[in-house]
């Protein structure tokens, strides 16, 4: 009987040493399992963190590509502007040279037109000849000629020699700087 308690104590010792290593390992088993429930629960709160910081990013994104966007609508609408005054002062100026052109291209056909009138009296008077000293023309030997556009109010084109007279007919009755006034004037 001894020795029958003592092989019975034996067996009660080594299921009583396996009992306590399995329920060393189940108890490790469940420190592991507190410890990734643990992590588990705290990962949710990290995501949300994680989440928050990328949406305030987001906005912050947003925010200065909008202000970027307005700026640039502001920029775009300045140049139109601009683009639309450049555009009014360039067709002002057109108006003024067209008008300058015409009134250039009056001039031009009143000069030929008295030019011509005073050629055809000098050649019918018999005045123009090898003898008669020939009217100033521009870049003669007299000198050239400077047209004078008529002041405001005034209708006459002034015309002077460097030698004195009349630039247009080279007739000494006109004086320096009062210029031509006319058919009969010289």
């Amino acid at each position: 009987m001894c020795e029958e308690m003592k092989s019975t104590m034996q067996k009660h010792r080594q299921s009583l040493r396996h009992g306590k290593e399995d329920l060393n390992r189940l108890n490790q088993a469940i420190q592991r399992l507190t410890v990734e429930t643990d992590g588990a629960k705290t990962q949710p709160c990290e995501l949300e963190k994680i989440k928050d910081r990328l949406a305030l990013r987001q906005e912050r994104a947003s925010g200065s590509a909008k202000g970027k966007l307005a700026w640039l609508e502001a920029a775009l609408q300045k140049a139109k502007q601009d683009m639309a005054r450049q555009l009014r002062e360039y067709q002002e100026l057109m108006v003024v040279k067209l008008g300058l052109d015409f009134e250039i291209a009056t001039y031009r056909k009143l000069l030929e037109g008295e030019e011509n009138s005073r050629l055809g009296r000098g050649f019918e008077s018999g005045n123009v000849g090898l003898d008669s000293p020939p009217a100033s023309q521009p870049g003669s030997a007299s000198g050239p000629t400077h047209l004078l556009a008529p002041t405001a109010g005034s209708s006459a084109l002034t015309t002077s020699s460097p030698s004195g007279g009349c630039a247009l007919s080279g007739c000494p009755g006109c004086v320096e700087g009062l210029g031509c006034s006319g058919f009969q004037g010289c």
